[in-house]
């Protein structure tokens, strides 16, 4: 049954129903209106009775009329046919019952009931009034009844004209509405069937459209699928009615398509995108899929209409095209177009000069045209492959290796740094990677010699301008490589000259760095530290290397190419293990010396470098209360809480910290009162012209001041003169000096013999 129907209710229009009460509503006003005036200049005596009830009837009719104009007709029809129902009642029983006039009142109400009030209202009223007429016929049989009046001839025919004007107008509209009915039923139907050839039209264009098309309600459970996709998933129609669509027409959405297809549908939109989904067999199948919101007449939103197209084909065909477009096809490589494509989205932006350098290796494979012609070209493309493979191993992470032509392989390495002498040294150290492993036996399928090869390189860093182009970093890297096979091959060149020959020489002191670690090249030396008195109070450990060719090597010379890697660490861990062993000799448990270790950054933040230390003075005897550790404030500063927690342990057990090279930086002041340390030490700058020049004057003055706030030893490096040592006896009475005015770094034995030699003296 529709919303709005109710056996209550009249069926038929809101246009009828005003009519038929405004018309009945004036009728009986005017009706009841004429015979009121009638009776009260024709009748003598007055019939005040018959007078108050057309009265009423009155009043029931302007009631009517009232509730009409405030648009409440429902109860305007009640008001109007159950009130004048009532009067007429009244005036029946009061004239005669059944023998008055007044019972032609009664079909007419009933009419008017049927077509305003509807069914049930109609079958109360007309059992109300059968009740009444047999009431009345019962109350006049037994004389209860007065008898009937004949009134004015005037007003009877005022009555019954009445009568008949009211049911005119009844059944004039009613028939009018009738027509005006069956003309809209005729053309709803005529509607109806139109719409039905389109609805089936539609429906057959779905069901065999080559598309799969699935609804959806609100929540998403299916309650259509067409033939395609049945066809398409594998699935039964049975299988899939009343089953979530994500589970058998959508499993394929990431749940970041899902969120956007969830807040894309909330605001009433299409949406569109791509899916792999799953067949009923678990194979997968790429589709292009819409999804459209279903509005009724009104507005409102009811299903979901899901809109697929397969692409899996569409889709592998583009992947294949891609493929041969970009990949070498015997290798399976990246081919050169793609090189360049690489090489030209790592170039700087435009008029910017580049933030980080990368390096292009081109690699050509030493006398492979020899071994091309004499075992054919089948096992030449073997060989490749085998290249490829072997060279794919060690490629880093980030690299790209590509086959450019040929025997002719690139490489790629990434974010070098924007230092251009340490990426040349890591693409260096690289290049001979690739040659060291293509040195290595290759095995053939089916061949039974083993091969090996030599390869040239040839070497570039891109960008080197905020101009450099991909195709400048290729003719660079191919020039190199020409240089390098003219060379007599085997070897890598660079296309800058003097970058390689330092990247060269870099690369050369790590790698002999690494072994003289292990080989004891390396020495320890001291410099003394003595205070105001010149007595002395201990010594910086510092490190040399006696280079079995080039003699003692200074730490300016190895140590910023240790610090560039690994070394440092292992450097700085044989410098401390030697300088516990050193602080563990009576001499320094006696006359309570002093020695300060610079630590590296690196070595510093080693997970283990408190255990690893502890764990020397345990072994070695030495007291940690005569160890000063030296850090910068760099160091600090990169990882502050860390930082702070390490002192925090090293001072627990008794080592001191020294922070070094004080003043030279811009947090100092800053960090300091926060830093566990029991030391600063007065940079070499400041010392050097604080005599003479007022502005690094003040400044040491202002570092002493600080010191002495915070109750800290201060150590003034780089003292050459007896001026410096004076202006800083002067303001810090307790002040440190090292420098070349109490002694240069001597080896520990020579340092040792001359502090005994001194202590005898002195003794």
């Amino acid at each position: 049954m529709p919303v709005n129907a109710s056996p209550w209710l009249p069926e038929r229009d809101d246009a009828t129903t005003e009519q038929l009460v405004r018309a009945g509503a004036w009728a009986v006003m005017a009706i009841s209106s004429l015979i009121v005036v009638l009776l009260v200049f024709l009748e003598r005596p007055l019939p005040w009775t018959h007078l108050a009830l057309n009265t009423g009837a009155l009043a029931m009719g302007a009631a009517a009329v009232l509730l009409g104009r405030q648009r409440r007709w429902h109860q305007a029809a009640q008001v109007l046919i159950w009130g004048v129902w009532t009067v007429c009642a009244l005036v029946s029983a009061n004239n005669g019952g059944l023998r008055g006039p007044t019972l032609l009142n009664f079909p007419v109400l009933i009419v008017f009931a049927g077509w305003l009030l509807g069914a049930r209202p109609t079958l109360a009223l007309a059992g109300a009034t059968a009740a009444l007429f047999v009431f009345l016929g019962w109350a006049g049989a037994r004389g209860w009844l007065p008898p009937v009046r004949i009134g004015n001839p005037m007003t009877q025919m005022a009555y019954l004209g009445g009568v008949l004007v009211v049911t005119l107008l009844a059944t004039l509209l009613s028939r009018r509405s009738y027509l005006r009915r069956v003309q809209e039923a005729l053309h709803t139907a005529a509607h109806l069937a139109s719409t039905d050839a389109e609805l089936r039209k539609l429906q057959r264009a779905v069901e065999q459209s080559p598309e799969s098309i699935v609804i959806t309600d609100l929540e998403g459970r299916v309650e259509y699928v067409n033939a395609a996709f049945l066809a398409r998933t594998g699935h039964d129609r049975e299988e899939v009615l009343g089953r979530l669509s994500q589970d058998v027409s959508s499993n394929g959405l990431a749940p970041a398509q899902w969120q956007g297809l969830r807040d894309t549908l909330g605001r009433g939109e299409s949406w569109a995108g791509e899916q792999l989904n799953r067949r009923k067999d678990g194979t997968e199948i790429a589709e292009a899929v819409v999804v459209a919101p279903i509005r009724q007449p009104d507005g409102r939103i009811t299903h979901y209409a899901e809109l697929k197209q397969d692409i899996t084909e569409r889709k592998r065909a583009a992947q294949e095209i891609h493929r041969l477009a970009h990949f070498d096809s015997l290798t399976s490589l990246p081919n050169r177009f793609t090189l360049m494509e690489r090489l030209a989205a790592l170039q700087g932006r435009a008029g910017r000069p580049p933030s980080t350098q990368h390096a292009l290796l081109l690699l050509d494979l030493d006398r492979f045209t020899t071994f091309n012609d004499a075992r054919g070209s089948e096992m030449g493309d073997r060989l490749l492959c085998a290249v490829a493979l072997r060279l794919s191993e060690i490629l880093p992470p980030q690299g790209l290796l590509v086959r450019v032509a040929g025997d002719e392989f690139a490489v790629v390495l990434h974010g070098l740094g924007a230092d251009a002498a340490l990426a040349g040294r890591h693409a260096l150290a690289f290049a001979e990677k690739l040659q060291a492993a293509l040195l290595q036996p290759l095995h053939l399928d089916n061949d039974a010699e083993e091969l090996q090869l030599g390869a040239s390189v040839g070497i570039t860093l891109y960008p080197q301008s905020a101009s450099d182009v991909a195709h400048d970093a290729v003719r660079r890297a191919g020039t190199a490589l020409h240089r390098a096979k003219q060379a007599g091959g085997g070897r890598a060149a660079f296309f800058e000259q003097g970058m390689g020959e330092a990247a060269e020489q870099r690369f050369r002191v790590e790698r002999e760095l690494r072994h003289a670690i292990n080989a004891g090249e390396l020495r320890l030396f001291l410099q003394s530290q003595v205070n105001v008195a010149g007595q002395l109070t201990g010594a910086e450990v510092l490190v040399r290397w006696q280079h079995p060719r080039d003699g003692l090597v200074g730490p300016g010379a190895f140590i910023p190419v240790a610090e560039e890697s690994d070394l440092i660490v292992a450097l700085g861990a044989w410098v401390l293990a030697h300088a516990c062993a050193l602080l563990a000799q009576p001499i320094f448990h006696e006359r309570q010396w002093r020695l300060s270790v610079n630590l590296s950054a690196r070595q510093f933040r080693q997970p283990g470098f408190v255990q690893q230390l502890r764990a020397m003075l345990i072994a070695t005897g030495a007291n940690p209360r005569l160890l000063t550790l030296e850090v910068t404030e760099g160091l600090v500063i990169d990882d502050f809480d860390d930082a702070v927690a390490k002192m925090a342990e090293l001072a627990a057990f008794g080592v001191d910290m020294s922070l070094d090279d004080f003043g030279t930086g811009y947090s100092s002041l800053a960090y300091l009162k926060r830093l566990p340390i029991q030391e600063i030490k007065i940079d070499r700058s400041f010392v050097r012209d604080a005599p003479t020049n007022a502005d690094d004057g003040v400044l040491v003055e202002g570092i002493l001041s600080v010191a002495s706030h915070f109750g800290l030893r201060v150590v003034a490096e780089g003292v050459e003169t007896q001026e410096q040592a004076s202006f800083l006896r002067q303001r810090a009475p307790g002040i440190v000096y090292q420098g070349y005015l109490f002694g240069r770094p001597e080896p520990e034995a020579d340092w040792l013999a001359r502090a005994a030699q001194a202590r005898s003296s002195a003794e």
